[in-house]
């Protein structure tokens, strides 16, 4: 029995070691395994972190970008540009201003009169009907000659009050407009006017040139290609005194003759009168 004993305990004892060298060989491994993941995560940190700074750095270029474009003037809608107002000429009821370098005292905002003058109490009356900003400050130039030595003189168009266009019928605002230069397109027209209406007819407009005679000129403008289909060619130049005139189509024109005389008709089925019951 002892012997049995004996060799039982060294199996035992065996086995314990096998377990220990288990133990320890699989901590090793997970030690191993641990270290490989954190190595991974860090990697993958140091990957986020990179893609992390670039993509602020790519939002900061485009803000940067877009701070430079807000710094940058921007055309202002309806503003003329720079060709326009340099080659506008003045007409009855516009508005120049006029200023002086150090002589505030001969500065000011002026009315063209139904003369095509300015009274300019410094000098004196001036006809400016016709001019350009360029001429006039020539003009005015030479004549503050007299008084200012080397006068720096700057005009500005206050009010382009003298050459307007119509657009009439199927628009958001019909009306006139004021033109900020000597012609203006159908398609600028058009959208100061508040474009055409669902009820409107585009594809033949009618832009009409008025005649002391009496014969107007008419000319056809399809809208529909000039706005939805970009075609140049439909976008004509008017000229002061000019009127588009966008027509109905013929189902809105239908509606508007029949809903004067169906709407009464309505009125009255709807209004409720008494039944005779029979006495109940």
């Amino acid at each position: 029995m002892p012997g049995k004993l004996l060799v039982i305990l060294e199996k035992e004892n065996t086995k314990m070691d096998i377990m220990k060298k288990v133990i320890r060989i699989t901590g090793v491994t997970l030690g191993v395994l641990l270290l490989s993941a954190g190595q991974v995560v860090h990697a993958q940190n140091f990957a986020d972190a990179l893609e992390s700074e670039k993509t602020e750095a790519s939002i900061d270029q485009t803000a940067l970008s877009q701070a430079a474009a807000l710094q940058k003037p921007s055309a202002i809608p309806g503003a003329p540009s720079a060709l326009e107002d340099s080659t506008y000429t003045l007409g009855i009821n516009d508005v120049i201003d006029i200023a002086i370098a150090r002589h505030p005292e001969v500065s000011g905002q002026y009315m063209v009169n139904g003369e095509g003058k300015i009274q300019y109490g410094f000098v004196g009356d001036i006809a400016i009907l016709g001019l350009t900003k360029k001429e006039i400050k020539d003009i005015l130039t030479e004549h503050l000659s007299t008084y200012i030595v080397s006068p720096d003189v700057t005009i500005t168009i206050a009010g382009y009050n003298s050459k307007m266009v119509y657009v009439i019928g199927e628009v958001g605002v019909p009306g006139r407009i004021y033109m900020r230069g000597d012609t203006i397109t159908v398609r600028e027209a058009l959208l100061q006017a508040g474009l055409p209406l669902l009820s409107a007819s585009t594809a033949k407009c009618r832009l009409i040139t008025p005649a002391p005679d009496g014969l107007a000129t008419i000319k056809y403008v399809n809208v529909f290609k000039l706005l939805y289909e970009g075609d140049l060619r439909e976008d004509l130049a008017m000229k002061p005194g000019d009127t588009l005139y966008i027509p109905a189509t013929i189902l809105a024109k239908a509606m508007r003759v029949i809903q004067p005389v169906s709407q009464p008709i309505g009125e009255a089925g709807s209004v409720a009168r008494p039944i005779a019951t029979g006495g109940f």
